[in-house]
């Protein structure tokens, strides 16, 4: 009896956690296929037609699309994110393999100061940033947008800490078999990390994805828009936001996440979980 109970009190909470974090999810979606006035009629009382739309329409969407350019924005942001992931993965993992299978002197300290620049808040690198874009001509780019960040220190970290995880004795048994650094940075180590690197693969996207701010800051041409800056433009200064037009850019928006989460999860749940297990 008191196992039904416990177990009762599980699935409760749950429900609970499911319906706080969903529920809004799902009431954005359901906005999305609706015309403004349906959707303020249908949020007061909330009732089926909240989260269900009675006579579903496209017309957000291909607004959207046709006149918002977010066809292209997609496309920028897919390459931008994609360009951030290849970027951080290689660069993170040379780092990390430089700290933790070559010794030399200052390695840790040099580790340390990596790690200090998670307490610089973003907002303070965005004029130095920015002037290292201009003078390099990358401006109103998309390299200039996910260049900046391709070094990351959170990436350094967990991937410095799966490498420490690694046994000496593969390396060791590499070397006798004439393999160099480069053989065993990519027949030995990175095989043994897939784990972790698709952990930061998806921690990288996710980052370059919702990126807003900095494009904001970069980018000036609408050519050159990604996905969260085209959102953000239909909303128009002085003028009653068209809801859903922004519900419907946001559901696009997600789409590709949820589909990469849904790929990655069971690595995204290990690689967590083995972060920072060995320090």
């Amino acid at each position: 009896m008191k196992r039904a109970s416990v177990l009762a009190g599980a699935a409760l909470v749950l429900v609970v956690i499911l319906v706080v974090f969903l529920g809004p999810y799902a009431w954005i979606v359901a906005s999305s296929f609706k015309p403004q006035f349906e959707i303020f009629r249908d949020l007061n009382p909330i009732s089926w037609a909240t989260f269900i739309p009675a006579n579903p329409t496209i017309a957000n969407f291909v607004h959207l699309f046709v006149n918002r350019g977010v066809g292209r924005a997609l496309i920028n942001s897919a390459i931008v994110s994609s360009c951030q992931v290849g970027g951080t993965l290689l660069l993170c993992a040379m780092a990390a393999y430089g700290l933790t299978r070559i010794r030399f002197r200052g390695a840790n300290f040099v580790f340390g100061v990596v790690l200090m620049t998670f307490l610089l808040p973003i907002e303070s690198l965005m004029v130095p940033l920015y002037m290292h874009v201009a003078n390099l001509g990358l401006q109103d780019t998309l390299p200039g947008v996910f260049i900046p960040w391709i070094a990351s220190p959170f990436g350094l970290f967990m991937l410095r800490q799966a490498f420490e995880d690694l046994p000496r004795e593969l390396d060791e048994a590499a070397t006798i078999d004439g393999a160099g650094h480069f053989r065993i940075f990519w027949s030995v180590v990175l095989p043994n990390v897939r784990t972790t690197l698709a952990t930061l693969a998806l921690v990288t996207f996710l980052f370059s994805w919702n990126a807003f701010l900095w494009p904001l800051v970069v980018i000036a041409s609408p050519r050159n828009q990604v996905i969260q800056l085209a959102i953000a433009q239909s909303v128009s200064i002085g003028q009653l936001p068209n809801w859903g037009e922004t519900f419907a850019g946001a559901t696009i928006a997600t789409v590709p996440l949820i589909v990469l989460f849904l790929f990655l999860q069971r690595y995204f749940v290990r690689g967590i979980a083995l972060t920072g297990v060995k320090g």
